[in-house]
């Protein structure tokens, strides 16, 4: 076949596309998730290091706040300087929670005004702290170094203190033991144990940013090359996409656009006849040949469909109609007639309106029946129903019950003296004469009526079906009696 090669060559050429979309994105997934991984590290790296350098900060910070305290203390001797340095003793202990808002401005602001004592803690005393951090062997001896240095100089500073503390003395105090307090915490002594507890924390310090800078270093190289290698991997496939999407403009999107439009005027029933027209040189003709099959097989089925159910739908509706309707008046039966009257029956009790029924029974159709015959007695039916319906409102309802017995329904009637209007008008129209075609003669009937009015008379259909039929038995005997000889 001359256009197989080329469906071959049109395969072979996607498939090769494909593969290197998937080879360029595993290489992005894989550099990305390095910038992930390499990222979670350098934040955890990032989190150690000011963890450390955090508590080498402390240690200093609470080493000057102790000295701090006990001068001042010496100098006014005001107890709460006591207090203050048994607090900052006792937080780097870890035997009493940090305050609120604890920093290097702390005590500046606490010392002017009244403050809250600070939370008891768990006994967790620097020494521990200093191990959970995880310092490399040398720092931790520098640490471990200034924390013993810092502890010596606190019994200096609590000597001196302990010289100036006259609370609980009779005695005043000394000016000789006030000046040798000054001395033991500011003199050279004093500086010289104090400049051996700063210099190992600033060598800790400079070793933990060294070190810090010297790991991240190459991270950040190599996330700096991953970061590189997504985005060429990024531009590459975004290229590689553009060219395909221009190499096979004209193989792909041509025949799928025509199938779309085609699929298009199926969906809106427009497709009877329409074939799509490609060729055959690509899977795209083989697949469009296949839908032309189809739609031709779719449409005769479509045809033999539509023309069984537009019969179906006539012979239900025949079916339907027979089923509530007088085959030879057309009009409703007795079983669409107590289902108006029950519907009837709901609306006026919501609406809290009335109804009436009246009952019809013709007096003179048997005797026109046996002496014309059928035919005529069935156009005399005829007759009547169409004068009973012609009569009445759009709303009401006429039906044929029985041989010669016809039964109307008037909703929105309230009172018996309405539903005697109608019943006097209705017994008019049917005491006209009624020509007969078969027989070329006018013959004459009457009607016995009977009224049932809701809610006065009866509350459902079949107490107001009741007493109609008992009014129209009494109107029939009434009629008689008017009708008899000597009456």
């Amino acid at each position: 076949m001359p256009g197989k090669p080329s469906t071959m060559l049109f395969r072979t050429k996607l498939a090769l596309n494909l593969v290197a979309q998937i080879v360029l994105v595993l290489v992005t997934t894989g550099a990305v998730a390095y910038l992930v991984s390499g990222y979670r590290k350098v934040m955890d790296q990032g989190r150690q290091f000011l963890e450390r350098d955090h508590l080498v900060a402390q240690l200093q910070r609470s080493s000057d706040e102790l000295t701090r305290m006990a001068r001042l203390f010496v100098v006014s001797r005001d107890p709460q300087f006591a207090d203050h340095y048994r607090e900052v003793a006792r937080m780097r202990e870890g035997l009493q929670a940090e305050p609120e808002g604890y920093d290097e401005v702390y005590w500046d602001l606490a010392l002017d005004q009244p403050r809250a004592a600070g939370r008891p803690a768990a006994a967790h005393s620097m020494q521990e702290r200093m191990l959970e951090a995880g310092f490399d062997p040398d720092d931790y001896a520098r640490l471990a170094e200034a924390l013993r240095r810092s502890e010596a100089l606190m019994k200096v500073e609590q000597q001196a203190m302990g010289r100036v503390d006259t609370r609980g003395s009779s005695h005043p105090l000394a000016e000789e033991d006030w000046k040798e307090a000054l001395e033991m915490l500011h003199g050279p002594a004093y500086r010289h144990a104090k400049a051996e507890i700063m210099g190992p924390l600033r060598a800790v310090r400079q070793s933990l940013k060294a070190g810090h800078e010297a790991w991240m270093q190459p991270l950040q190289d190599n996330l700096r090359f991953a970061a590189w290698l997504a985005i060429v991997c990024l531009v590459l496939t975004a290229g590689n996409a553009v060219f395909m999407a221009l190499r096979y403009d004209r193989s792909v999107r041509r025949p799928v656009e025509l199938l779309r439009h085609w699929a298009k005027q199926v969906r809106k029933g427009q497709q009877q006849g329409q074939r799509i027209s490609l060729g055959h040189s690509s899977e795209f003709g083989e697949l469009s040949q296949a839908i032309d099959e189809m739609a031709e097989s779719v449409e005769r089925s479509l045809d033999e469909l539509k023309e069984e159910v537009a019969r179906r739908a006539r012979a239900e509706q025949v079916v339907r109609h027979l089923a509530n309707h007088d085959a030879l008046t057309g009009l409703p039966s007795l079983r669409l007639l107590h289902d108006r009257l029950d519907r009837a029956l709901a609306q006026a009790q919501r609406k809290n309106q009335g109804l009436a029924l009246i009952f019809v029974d013709l007096n003179d159709f048997k005797p026109i029946n046996d002496r014309y015959g059928h035919e005529a007695g069935d156009q005399v039916l005829k007759v009547v129903a169409q004068r009973l319906a012609a009569s009445l409102r759009e709303a009401d309802t006429v039906g044929r019950i029985g041989g010669d017995e016809f039964l109307v329904l008037l909703p929105d009637v309230d009172s018996l003296a309405q539903a005697q209007q109608v019943k006097t008008k209705l017994v008019g129209l049917l005491e006209q004469p009624i020509f007969i075609s078969v027989h070329n003669l006018a013959v004459r009937v009457s009607a016995a009526m009977g009224i049932a009015v809701y809610p006065s008379m009866a509350s459902d259909a079949q107490g107001l079906m009741r007493i109609a039929d008992q009014d129209m038995y009494r109107d029939k005997a009434e009629q008689k009696a008017r009708s008899a000889p000597g009456a």
